[in-house]
């Protein structure tokens, strides 16, 4: 007997030195390496940062994949419920789930169900489907990645796909879509990396073919007097004069040129807005803007985006660009609890708006950025805002080079009569 429990005690000594071993080995392999993605597990009291690529490689190991099956996991996007299919392929479902995109703005954007599929297709390398929404309606993302010690370089592309299933994958987050009627499709290619900093995207290429919206309403503004709601204006009607091209130069130089809304303008403030999502900007059109001051308001979310996008699109197509113009001159908030161009230039002026000099029309356009910040940065810090001013200048377009220098000129020792007011 006593020859027995020495044999098992060795035997145990030496299974306790091979678990201690192994579990040395798998510490050392979690511990993350310098630039490497990592994140903090938990067991128990126990707590470690452990590289993602490496817990990635065991959990899509052929061993231990199989035994995911069944298993949820609970992620920031939602609840996924794990499906193995052999020993290479892991599918997951989530309902809802909610993506979150700081370059979008704090809320995230939910879909009622996703589906992803994960395939191993060799050393560090993966394919799949990424499936929105459900039934025949579903949006299909054919995908593939490499694992790197930085996280998963992704390459996703969307084939040409319709925009009215696309757009009803929001729910009730698009009351537009309830009535709206969209024709077009959307597609695009994307390459981003996920990593420690979430979803970033390196390239993002998206277009658009064919688009028409139409049951929203927006033909009800062509007689609308959308003024009414601002402080009671002057008389005057149609805004003229220099005003108007000092607006398009300060908001929006390409007014005439694009269809209500600029996609590359879009990709170029969303990598911005990437990496200084503090400080998030929605590259807006005039049309676009002026969706938001009349229907959608301006809460930070994707979701108030695509609704003013919605709205933009069938505004161009019931407006026109002169009457989009006009209303927007009409509503435009311009400090001091002003609203409208008319109203501001008479306020900020002392004169109508037909009757400003190019310099005072860029004057008070450069307002508009912050009016209520430019305004106090002519009683504080006045060469920031004549620069700003002088740039809106340099922006108007119709002006002839010789006035638009002596303009400059002028504006070097110019100082609006801030404040004072003509009678309505």
């Amino acid at each position: 007997m006593k020859k027995i429990l020495t044999f098992l005690s060795g035997v145990a000594l030496a299974a306790l030195l091979v678990a201690g071993t192994l579990a040395a080995v798998a510490l050392r392999a979690l511990t993350p390496q310098a630039g490497e993605w990592r994140t903090t597990v938990s067991l128990w009291r126990w707590q470690r940062e452990a590289s993602v690529p490496t817990l990635l490689r065991w959990g899509t190991h052929p061993l231990l994949l199989p035994r995911l099956h069944g298993h949820r996991l609970t992620t920031s996007a939602g609840t996924w419920l794990l499906q193995a299919q052999g020993e290479s392929t892991l599918d997951a479902r989530c309902a809802p789930c909610r993506v979150q995109l700081d370059a979008l703005g704090p809320q995230p954007v939910v879909v009622d169900q996703a589906r992803l599929t994960l395939h191993v297709r060799g050393a560090d390398r993966y394919d799949g489907m990424l499936r929105l929404g459900a039934g025949t309606e579903a949006v299909s993302l054919p995908w593939r990645a490499e694992l790197k010690a930085e996280g998963l370089k992704l390459h996703v592309e969307l084939a040409p796909t319709p925009l009215q299933p696309l757009l009803a994958l929001f729910g009730d987050a698009l009351p537009e879509m309830k009535r709206a009627r969209v024709e077009g499709r959307f597609a695009f290619v994307a390459d981003a990396t996920l990593g420690e900093q979430g979803l970033q995207f390196q390239r993002l290429v998206p277009r658009l073919a064919d688009v028409s919206v139409d049951g929203l309403g927006t033909e009800t503004l062509a007689d609308a007097d959308p003024g009414a709601s601002c402080r009671p204006q002057p008389a005057g009607g149609r805004v003229e004069g220099w005003i108007q091209n000092a607006v398009i130069a300060a908001e929006d130089q390409r007014f005439f040129e694009h269809p209500g809304y600029e996609l590359d303008a879009w990709v170029a403030v969303w990598k911005r807005n990437q990496n200084e999502p503090e400080a998030l900007q929605g590259a807006s059109t005039i049309t676009q803007q002026l969706a938001k001051l009349v229907y959608t308001g301006d809460e930070r979310d994707a979701m108030r985006k695509l609704r003013e996008w919605l709205y933009a699109v069938e505004m161009e197509r019931t407006l026109g660009k002169g009457r989009i113009l006009q209303l927007y001159l009409a509503v435009l908030p311009w400090g001091d609890g002003i609203c409208g161009a008319e109203a501001a230039a008479r306020h900020h002026l002392g004169k109508p708006a037909n009757q400003l000099k190019p310099r005072e029309a860029a004057w008070l356009a450069s307002l508009l950025i912050n009016p209520d910040l430019q305004l106090r940065r002519w009683a504080l810090e006045e060469e920031p805002a004549r620069e700003r001013a002088a740039w809106v200048l340099k922006g108007i377009k119709r002006l002839p080079r010789e006035r638009r220098e002596a303009e400059l000129d002028a504006l070097v020792s110019w100082r609006p009569p801030i404040g004072r007011q003509v009678p309505r």
